[in-house]
């Protein structure tokens, strides 16, 4: 079931995503302007460049970063982006060490943005699959969100036999106000299954869940005990999407 859904629960105070099926690619595709800079937290590749200061290892340039979030490298390292290299140099050895903690426990002390690295966006990898973000602006977080969307319809519509010749068909994203209704369900968590999604000619409609136990990519999901509190709905004629609470 891993590759049928989307798990997102949000924690707005820090800020923090705790997801599943959203890869650093989504960000990719996400972000209004390149990404110019990625720090590297531990464990540190000595065969990659290694910032003198903080004893991390560090990406520049446009091609680079992409490069680097398009390839396996970015499901397995945590990391995040920052805006120049000079303020980079001028991190505190408390900073520092909340970086540390950050890449190690994969939680943070205090929500993890900095004035002097500006950064936008924390990406952390965890164990079973599962990824935590932190984003600074929610609205980066719902633009993540409906390209890993986009992404789970194209898998799931070429599972449809009628779809086949549809493939190549460009699918539009989830418009930041339809995710934003959402925000708040989404403090309680929610599986969007597109297992479950119902396809014909003329709308696509994608079952969301809030489950009643913790959500683990490895485990069998239990929709028995689950609620079903709505359903993105694609109106295929008209090409926009709707939210539908129950």
């Amino acid at each position: 079931m891993r590759n049928s859904v989307i798990y997102v629960h949000y924690e707005p105070l820090a800020h923090m995503f705790l997801t599943a099926g959203i890869s650093a690619s989504d960000v990719l595709k996400a972000t209004p302007k390149p990404i110019r800079h990625l720090l590297l937290l531990p464990p540190i590749d000595e065969d990659e460049f290694i910032d003198p200061h903080t004893g991390f290892n560090e990406i520049s340039g446009e091609e680079q970063v992409a490069n680097f979030l398009r390839g396996k490298d970015a499901r397995n390292r945590s990391w995040l982006d920052y805006q120049h290299g000079t303020y980079l140099r001028e991190l505190m050895p408390t900073e520092i060490a909340e970086l540390l903690y950050l890449g190690h426990a994969k939680t943070h002390i205090q929500p993890p943005f900095y004035y002097k690295l500006q950064n936008n966006l924390v990406f952390l990898p965890l164990r079973n699959d599962m990824v935590t973000m932190y984003c600074r602006q929610v609205s980066f977080f719902s633009n993540t969100l409906a390209a890993a969307l986009v992404k789970h319809l194209r898998w799931a519509a070429n599972d449809q036999p009628f779809w086949l010749r549809l493939r190549q068909q460009h699918f539009k994203p989830v418009p930041e106000s339809v995710l934003g209704d959402l925000l708040p369900s989404l403090e309680d968590g929610v599986l969007f299954d597109f297992s479950g999604g119902i396809f014909s000619r003329d709308f696509v409609r994608i079952p969301l869940w809030q489950l009643a136990d913790r959500f683990v990519p490895d485990q069998p999901t239990d929709l028995e005990s689950a609620t079903q509190i709505g359903a993105l709905v694609l109106d295929r004629k008209a090409d926009a999407w709707r939210l539908e609470l129950k």
